[in-house]
């Protein structure tokens, strides 16, 4: 065997040896960490895949019940599958787990208990939200803002009777032209139909 030709097996069988070593302890690929599953989960929500996006954040809390991320994100989640109940749950799993709550729990929250028509826990926060951020989006859908918030609230106040409440946040946030009296019940019928057209439109 010639010199040249040794070194050419030797380099081979380096390199053979080498490969073999890169794959010795894991035999396949890895087990995905709680923010990477995290971070798919946010992934598929923003393509309004909640399905799986649900199921990413639970894997996340499965593997870390500390990782206080996933349960913000399977509380969010859970809202946009119309889960009120279980979003409320994890979105108070993650403001514990945070030790305090930021806004986008708190938008959260009140969502979930406006769902549940718990309208007093919705309306305080709400009025938290708006108070800390009155111009706040959620950065995971943008299309989820402070008006919804502002709906809420203002429809909170006219289902508890606080009818000027209600109107003062209709004029602050949605239309500062629309003027009833609601003192009356005619004023009190305008302002309902008010707020379902911002419902629905």
């Amino acid at each position: 065997m010639t010199k040249r030709t040794l070194l050419l097996a030797l380099i081979l069988i380096s390199s053979f040896l080498l490969l073999c070593g890169c794959g010795g302890d894991g035999d396949g690929p890895t087990e995905p960490t709680a923010p990477e599953l995290t971070a798919d989960g946010w992934i598929k929500f923003g393509a309004a895949n909640y399905a799986g996006a649900a199921s990413d954040f639970e894997a996340a809390i499965g593997l870390d019940p500390d990782y206080q991320q996933a349960y913000l994100g399977l509380g969010w989640t859970r809202l946009y599958q119309q889960s009120a109940g279980l979003a409320e749950s994890a979105l108070k799993a993650y403001s514990l787990k945070l030790g305090t709550s930021d806004n986008d729990a708190i938008a959260g929250l009140a969502l979930a208990y406006h769902a549940q028509d718990k309208l007093e826990d919705a309306m305080d926060q709400a009025n938290q939200l708006l108070s800390s951020n009155p111009v706040w989006n959620f950065s995971h859908d943008p299309s989820t803002n402070y008006l919804d918030i502002a709906l809420v609230l203002a429809h909170g106040y006219y289902e508890t009777g606080q009818f000027a409440g209600c109107l003062n946040v209709v004029q602050q946030y949605f239309d500062s032209g629309f003027n009833v009296d609601p003192s009356t019940d005619q004023g009190r019928d305008q302002l309902a139909a008010k707020l379902e057209s911002l419902y629905t439109g």
